[in-house]
């Protein structure tokens, strides 16, 4: 009796693991321990199931065949399985293992960066660096940013010396190893600092490290060896510069910043228009004629009535585009532009009015911004539109978007299903055709068909479940990118997608392979990537004038806590609260000052000779009171007086509408709504704050701040005085207008301008 009861006790214990299906088993996988040194991933097994290694997050470490490299630290490694059984598959969860150095590490602690080096061997002492620096690199461009990046974080002089030669910084590409196209191996002795990697792009990441640690000790550096390279390969950043201004400058800011955090892919989107049509059609006004829409690069089209692609009050220039994304490609950075078409395409639809989408659509009242997307003319018009960056320009000689990833858009198309994908299967091969990799929003979920659409060579952005689920797009053959809206969109100022507002939540809770409800193995060989977002929905009716400097805190202060989660290892080495110390320890970007703070609080005053005068001073962000004793000698209708200019903007004494004002680099226009008295001298004086710029005339406050640059339609609209933000960053380069003698400031001008704060 006992002897039945112990096999009957047994068989029900066996039961079910001889029933488990392949999901089942794949997600109750015993892995066998990593001994040290070991150099093959040691596999799982299951009765019945065929297993395979799928990938590791760390795919330097863990190859795509299970070839183990050799660590120098203990380095945790997230690794996943594909179960068959019964001719079902089925995808494991993460399992995490441990890859162990063959003897402990001691000596100097890690560095503290930001993201966290992925190993560290410490060793004895620092290298201290001498009042002049030797450096030694075989790539001249390199070269050349990071010796002026070092004079600036180290406030050392610096000495070029030939490739090879003894140097206290020098620099090798390496051959063979694992260190990938990102990696890099930076090794300090009591002899010098030497950092090697396989690719110009590891070594850029190696001083971006040197950099850190020298801001936090200048001067010197820990012995020690470091080998870092990436978790992810896409780390990412979306600026929708199409529905609100960004000047170049702004950007080259975005791109020091990012590559100071070791961040990779700025994906910037070039044509989009304001959303909310409703709020026009509800007034009985034609969004078609009055929304905002912007395309914001140099073209060559133009429709049959002369209408240009190309937007009126802020464009880049192919060469400028062009040299921006060689700017970037510099830094380890790959600028990806967006032509987002079939919808958010007004730009497109006022070249061809014929070409606005006719067939039955949700959300009617924004018709005027779909195109056709099924018509063949619609396809040839965007190719020719694409093709007019994609193929060599014959001025350039190259391309103007020389980057090899290119997005295509495709989100939010309202039409027909059928229509939708034979669009999007034409223009993502289009891109395939003339050598790019096509990125594309996953729409395809929400438009299930039979139409195919192209999946192989393709990367799609994972932005809403409901539009597209990750499962899906991976099984589709997609590679994917995790851009989830609830977790990684910033609309500045709405009251919806904030994700800026919970920097601490995403630090401790959020990872790369969850996107929204779903989770990805975080080594999954298709997620490529994570990016958020920021979106310029508030333009037009809904505009307040904030500039890009009012949210530099929100890119800045997101890229430092994704890019860790994205570079760094799946546990933050830090509290959110030391991060974020670590973060003003290590400071702004080398050369870097996008809010334009002075060094010198000191006064600066100047007594006018001659207009125009040149003054060549830094820019001066809020935080200042300008103080000038004017008198204006003459108005005529229709002059601007320029009193400041510089890159940044531009202060007028009279605007054309006769009013005292500015206008900034992102090309808004804001009026005092006050005017100078003609013939009679003033004290003026001018108080610049975040999000608000004050005039004060005789000392009593004057007029009402108006936003001149989106208009205000009629009274039905709420006017353009009410809630402004009107950030000005004062320009110092030029006293009086520098262009021609009718904007000449009156007869005397003293001024006298001074950081308060």
């Amino acid at each position: 009796m006992k002897k039945n009861l112990f096999l009957m006790i047994a068989a029900f214990a066996a039961s079910p693991l001889m029933g488990q299906d392949a999901k089942q088993i794949a997600d109750s996988l015993t892995i066998p321990p990593v001994k040290a040194g070991a150099k093959q991933l040691p596999m799982p097994s299951a009765s019945g199931a065929q297993i395979k290694f799928l990938g590791a997050d760390y795919e330097q470490l863990v190859n795509s065949k299970g070839k183990i490299a050799p660590v120098i630290s203990d380095t945790p490694v997230n690794v996943s399985f594909k179960v068959t059984k019964d001719g079902k598959e089925a995808i494991s969860k993460d399992y995490e293992i441990m890859l162990q150095a063959p003897d402990a590490a001691q000596g100097n602690p890690k560095p503290r960066i930001i993201p966290e080096i992925l190993q560290w061997k410490g060793g004895q002492g620092e290298y201290k660096l001498g009042n002049t620096v030797s450096v030694a690199c075989p790539e001249k461009e390199l070269a050349q940013i990071f010796t002026a990046d070092l004079e600036d974080v180290a406030g050392k002089k610096v000495k070029l010396v030939p490739p090879g030669a003894k140097a206290d910084i020098s620099f090798s590409l390496l051959k063979g190893g694992n260190l990938g196209k990102e990696g890099y191996r930076l090794q300090v002795t009591r002899d010098g600092v030497r950092i090697g990697a396989a690719t110009p792009t590891g070594l850029f990441w190696g001083t971006r490290t040197l950099l850190q640690m020298l801001r936090q000790t200048p001067g010197s550096v820990p012995c020690g060896t470091a080998v870092d390279f990436p978790r992810y390969e896409l780390r990412g950043f979306m600026l929708d510069i199409a529905r609100t201004p960004y000047p170049l400058s702004y950007l080259r800011d975005v791109i020091r910043t990012m590559a100071w955090y070791k961040m990779n892919d700025l994906h910037l989107v070039i044509n989009n228009n304001f959303i909310f049509h409703e709020m026009y059609v509800d007034k009985g006004r034609d969004p078609f004629k009055e929304l905002y829409a912007a395309f914001r690069l140099e073209s060559n089209m133009k429709g049959k009535d002369g209408v240009p692609l190309t937007a009126k009050d802020l464009f880049y220039t192919k060469k400028e585009f062009a040299d921006l994304v060689d700017y970037a490609e510099r830094r380890g950075i790959s600028i990806v532009p967006e032509i987002d078409t079939p919808g958010h395409a007004l730009s497109f639809t006022r070249l061809r009015p014929d070409l606005i989408y006719k067939g039955p659509m949700n959300h009617e009242k924004r018709r005027s911004e779909m195109l056709d997307a099924a018509n063949p003319e619609t396809i040839s018009l965007v190719g020719k539109v694409f093709d007019e960056y994609l193929l060599k320009d014959p001025k350039l000689g190259r391309p103007v978007f020389g980057s090899k990833v290119v997005h295509v858009g495709a989100d939010e198309f309202y039409g027909n299903k059928e229509d939708y994908r034979h669009f999007a299967d034409a223009v993502l091969k289009h891109a395939l055709k003339r050598g790019y990799t096509p990125r594309i929003w996953g729409s395809l979920s929400t438009k299930p068909g039979k139409t195919p659409v192209v999946s192989k060579g393709v990367q799609m952005n994972l932005w809403s479940t409901g539009w597209m689920r990750a499962w899906e797009a991976v099984n589709l053959g997609y590679d994917v990118i995790n851009t989830n809206d609830g977790a990684l969109y910033v609309v500045p100022y709405a009251n919806y997608y904030r994700m800026d507002r919970n920097h601490k939540g995403l630090y401790n809770n959020w990872i790369p392979n969850r996107i929204g409800n779903e989770t990805l193995p975080s080594g999954h060989p298709q997620l490529i990537g994570a990016a958020f977002a920021v979106w310029n929905d508030e333009t037009d009716l809904k505009h307040s004038g904030y500039a890009p400097y009012d949210i530099w805190g929100v890119i800045s202060g997101s890229m430092d806590v994704l890019a860790q989660k994205m570079w760094g290892k799946a546990k933050a080495p830090d509290s959110f609260e030391e991060h974020r110390e670590l973060v003003k320890a290590i400071g702004e970007a080398p050369r870097t000052n996008p809010l334009h703070k002075w060094k010198d609080s000191k006064p600066f005053s100047v007594v006018p000779g001659k207009l125009p005068q040149q003054l060549n001073q830094p820019a001066l962000g809020p935080g200042y009171r300008l103080t000038m004793e004017l008198e204006l000698s003459a108005a005529p209708e229709g002059k601007e007086q320029v009193l400041l200019s510089g890159p940044e903007g531009e202060l007028f004494a009279v605007m054309k509408d006769g009013t005292m004002g500015f206008r900034r680099d992102d090309s808004l226009e804001f009026s005092f709504g006050a005017k100078l008295p003609v013939g009679k001298k003033v004290k003026v004086e001018i108080v610049g704050e975040p999000e608000k710029t004050t005039l004060l005339i005789d000392g009593k406050p004057a007029g009402t701040m108006v936003l001149k640059s989106f208009r205000n339609p009629d009274e039905n609209f709420e006017p353009r005085t009410k809630g402004v933000r009107s950030t000005f960053v004062l320009p110092l380069k030029v006293l009086g207008s520098s262009r021609s003698e009718e904007r000449r400031v009156g007869k005397e001008c003293r001024s006298r301008w001074s950081p308060y704060h």
